[in-house]
């Protein structure tokens, strides 16, 4: 790593600026993003399974929610529409998120939603 241009100071070349958070872009900045969110995600009452760590499971009684991470998207899904809502709505005031509606296309694998049935290829 060296100065950046204009910024380089005689004598003190081997000297370089420590950064206090990762920045969008930065190699270190998806593995940034997964501690936060993994972070937060266990405060909130989610646990990491053991066999896949972007895996995550919540369960208060009969309501069941997983969510899965891959870089910076998150699918989520549910057995109950009232429960998902909430988990969406403290993501929302937590992180500044997107919701781009029913999944469609992911990693490569098309998924086609009709009531009762999910279809992927």
């Amino acid at each position: 790593m060296t100065q950046p241009l204009g910024f380089e100071i005689e004598g003190q070349e081997h000297k370089v600026c420590k950064l206090i958070k990762a920045l969008y872009g930065l190699k270190q900045s998806p593995r940034a993003w997964y501690a936060k969110m993994d972070e937060y995600l266990r405060t909130v009452g989610f646990q990491r399974t053991e066999s896949n760590d972007t895996l995550y499971v919540q369960q208060h009684g009969k309501y069941l929610v997983i969510l899965v991470i891959y870089v910076d998207d998150l699918i989520i899904t549910r057995n109950n529409d009232d429960h998902i809502a909430q988990v969406k709505k403290e993501l929302h005031a937590a992180f500044k998120k997107t919701y781009l509606g029913l999944l469609h296309y992911y990693l490569g694998v098309e998924v086609f939603q009709r009531p009762h049935h999910i279809f992927i290829s």
